[in-house]
């Protein structure tokens, strides 16, 4: 088992290429054949070529690495999961999960994000086991894997509760997109006002990194549109960067933002004035967010209820090893 300081919470983020030149037919149809009979007619119902490319590619790519996790964090327990093996659940809202059998053998927790050429894959070990209320344990239903946010159909009338929330986000910032429109729809008064006393030239990157921040804590939350964007808030503090290094065949190096701090607003909050939106917050207990950059274009957000140190594994991975060698 990969040793960390005290108690902290091991983290795994793989950053994984969804365009791969050259990704031919025989190794598409080989990957394909790993994957269960159902989620290979989801892959399959695609009409263009490129989405179903990335639905096998970011399939392959949960199942392999949760395997390639497990193994790192449970070594000590001398037990191997195939990637043939994980079967998943969905809470109430649709976000996947390990079935209750998985997840006791392995106490794993993920949620993955793509975004342009790019698949972010965050894996944590939770310390606890599951809470008393749960699920019992169900066979992967007929869901689609494939889209962003893991959207897909409701399993039950009850959640399934894990110890530990995490979520993930990566963004690909877009020239095209309005964002003042979406700033007044979907951000807070103080997310806002932060964001408009920038240089007009940073304003479209703080959009993005406030974006990334706040799709994470709804992913990790679990809980989709039913959660109102603007019932929370993210401040951002100018503070030095850190260098976090995504080790692999082609390493690539990200800047960690540490001074994120997490509000809960309080109903009508937004429709306060700006000293008494203020009061009419609080700040979240018993979570942390960590907000990274990799260049100008992509960015990346990680939220997870806990404020137990982290410890940060990360890896730039290759298709070509870890999927495709023959």
């Amino acid at each position: 088992m990969n040793k960390v300081a005290g108690d902290a919470i091991p983290v795994h983020l793989y950053l994984c290429p969804l365009n791969l030149p050259g990704f031919s037919a025989e190794q598409q149809a080989r990957l394909l054949d790993t994957l269960p009979l159902d989620e290979q007619q989801k892959v399959t119902r695609y009409r263009m070529a490129s989405a179903r490319e990335k639905g096998l590619l970011v399939r392959c790519y949960l199942r392999q690495l949760l395997s390639q996790a497990h193994e790192r964090l449970n070594a000590e327990a001398d037990d191997v999961i195939a990637p043939t093996e994980w079967r998943f659940d969905y809470l109430d809202k649709g976000k996947p999960v390990l079935n209750e059998a998985l997840f006791q053998r392995s106490r794993l927790v993920f949620n993955l994000s793509h975004s342009g050429d790019y698949m972010l894959l965050a894996i944590a070990q939770s310390p606890n086991t599951l809470a008393t209320n749960t699920l019992a344990s169900k066979p992967l239903a007929s869901k689609s894997l494939a889209s962003k946010s893991f959207n897909s159909g409701v399993l039950g009338p009850e959640q399934q509760v894990r110890a530990l929330e995490l979520g993930v986000d990566i963004e690909r910032l877009r020239t095209n997109t309005n964002i003042h429109a979406i700033l007044n729809h979907y951000f807070t008064q103080q997310e806002r006002d932060a964001l408009l006393a920038l240089p007009s030239e940073r304003q479209r990157l703080r959009f993005f990194d406030l974006w990334a921040l706040k799709e994470s804590y709804i992913k990790a939350k679990g809980l989709g549109l039913a959660l109102s964007l603007k019932s929370f808030y993210f401040t951002l503090c100018d503070a030095p960067h850190l260098a976090l290094n995504f080790n692999g065949l082609a390493a690539r190096q990200a800047w960690i933002e540490e001074a994120v701090s997490l509000f809960l607003a309080r109903e009508n909050a937004d429709q306060a004035d700006a000293s008494d939106s203020q009061q009419l917050a609080r700040p979240a207990a018993g979570w942390q967010s960590i907000l990274g950059q990799f260049d100008d274009e992509y960015r990346f957000a990680l939220s997870l209820s806990s404020t137990q140190p982290l410890a940060l594994r990360c890896e730039m991975v290759s298709a070509q090893a870890l999927l495709l060698a023959d």
